[in-house]
């Protein structure tokens, strides 16, 4: 099996950890050689990491069990989806104006978006910059450079998410060894092969129903316009089933096989714990409550987008673990009225899963976005095979080294030596990532401060020639 273009994704999700190969195909298609995944067991919080050892750990399994699919080819990197309930947006306008009609160029554009990156937000890092139309008069511009103008209106909006975030995934990533080729935002990644073009065009808003959170992000004129995170997701229905006497395994087990949310009257019962039994409404009533305020703090959020249901034309699309919840297309009918809903089952990207598991595409829509995105290859290294009409040429190995150690032992002991210096690799390339960010920022605040000191010396220049003049 040829490795050599095979991409590495991972997801930190708030129920579990999720890994994939993939390989892009000519045709534009996606080919998943492996996937795996681990449950979180709460050392990642609502999509956060807190227990930087613990995700280690369980970073290493998911490679250790990826790489026998490979044919055991080492994973040297990974591409990797951030999100997790701090993340959000905020709009961020910088405006220019000039004494007179000017031509806008690329140098004005630059700086104009090197201001915006030099905006401070206490406590949180600004992860990415999405630009949004140039404001020219009163026409909106995507491609302002040759345009007269005496004033030009920038709008960037900046994806946020706590200071800790970056820091905690970057020395989880080293501990295991694991490089990050490239960290993604989760929800832009999920949007890029779970809407149609035309619903970002016409506008839509995408609801990611995930474990212990919900996100949403708005599109309109093919741009993302809003995000935010909602902490609120189906492990809160799971919990709240556990006030009937449930564990949390057999309320998951319910709540999956009887979750209907506007079920027939009537006093239907259902068997627990092997013996007991209880009320059908009951459990649809604990449901019901809970998706009711997930629902509703959806509708807040979109409320205070500035962004109006109605002049989103492509209306509602929904994905992640909660589509798998009966009654869930109901239910954001009910809330979303008159608005289109669709239940993102599929991604619009075609994909083949060789996979002994293939989970539903629609809440692995991270993990796809990430495969595709990725560009560099993440196999380190390809172990030689014999091939059938070489095996004259093998040498059988001894079963014991010359001080006794059986070969075995040496093989892992390499292999623990191999995984230390790959984690000393990655933690060493995760602080210069980190480093070279802090520089880039603080290059960008000297920069725009250059420029201002410059206009400033033009001006005093200017001044002293005019007294020079007026003496003369």
């Amino acid at each position: 099996m040829a490795t050599n273009d095979l991409i590495v994704a991972i997801e930190l999700g708030s129920s579990k950890i999720a890994g994939a190969v993939g390989r892009k195909r000519v045709d534009g298609t996606l080919q998943v050689l492996a996937y795996a995944n681990e449950p979180v067991s709460g050392f990642v919080r609502r999509g956060v990491v807190y227990n930087i050892d613990k995700t280690a750990q369980s970073l290493t399994n998911i490679i250790n069990r990826l790489e026998p699919e490979m044919n055991n080819a080492t994973i040297g990197q990974a591409y990797v989806g951030v999100g997790g309930y701090t993340l959000h947006s905020e709009l961020n306008t910088v405006v220019r104006t000039f004494g007179e009609e000017t031509r806008v160029t690329d140098a004005i554009v630059t700086e104009m978006e090197e201001e915006n990156a030099a905006k401070q937000y206490p406590g949180h890092d600004m992860l990415i910059m999405v630009s949004q139309e140039y404001k020219i008069g009163n026409n909106a511009s995507n491609e302002p450079v040759g345009v007269n103008c005496s004033r030009i209106e920038g709008n960037y909006l900046n994806i946020l998410a706590r200071a800790s975030v970056m820091d905690n995934t970057n020395k989880s990533f080293g501990t295991a060894g694991i490089e990050i080729a490239d960290d993604s935002i989760a929800p832009l990644e999920a949007a890029k092969v779970l809407l149609t073009d035309n619903e970002r065009r016409q506008g839509c808003v995408l609801i990611d129903l995930g474990a212990d959170t919900t996100t949403v992000s708005i599109y309109k004129g093919g741009y993302l316009r809003f995000l935010t995170v909602v902490p609120l997701g189906g492990q809160n229905i799971t919990r709240d089933l556990c006030s009937l006497q449930l564990d949390e395994q057999e309320a998951e087990r319910i709540k999956r096989k009887y979750g209907v949310l506007y079920p027939a009257a009537g006093d239907e019962t259902v068997q627990v714990d092997g013996e007991r039994t209880i009320e059908l409404r009951k459990v649809h009533e604990v449901i019901e409550a809970r998706l009711e305020e997930i629902l509703l703090n959806v509708v807040h959020q979109v409320e205070t987008s500035g962004y109006e249901l109605k002049n989103l034309l492509a209306g509602v699309v929904c994905c992640g673990g909660g589509i798998n919840l009966k009654g869930i297309e109901e239910a954001l009918a009910q809330k979303f009225q008159s608005a289109k809903i669709r239940l993102a089952h599929d991604t619009v990207t075609q994909v083949e899963w060789d996979t002994a598991e293939r989970p539903v595409e629609g809440t692995q829509g991270v993990l796809v976005g990430l495969l595709m995105a990725g560009e560099e290859t993440c196999i380190q290294e390809i172990p030689m095979e014999i091939k059938p009409e070489d095996e004259s040429k093998a040498v059988t190995g001894n079963l014991f080294t010359d001080d006794g150690e059986s070969a075995q032992e040496e093989r892992d002991r390499k292999r623990e030596e191999e995984l230390k210096r790959r984690r000393a690799e990655a933690a060493a390339k995760a602080q210069e990532r980190k480093e070279k960010q802090k520089g880039f920022l603080a290059g960008l605040v000297k920069k725009i401060k250059s420029v201002g000191d410059n206009m400033e010396k033009i001006a005093t220049d200017f001044l002293k020639d005019e007294e020079m003049d007026d003496n003369q």
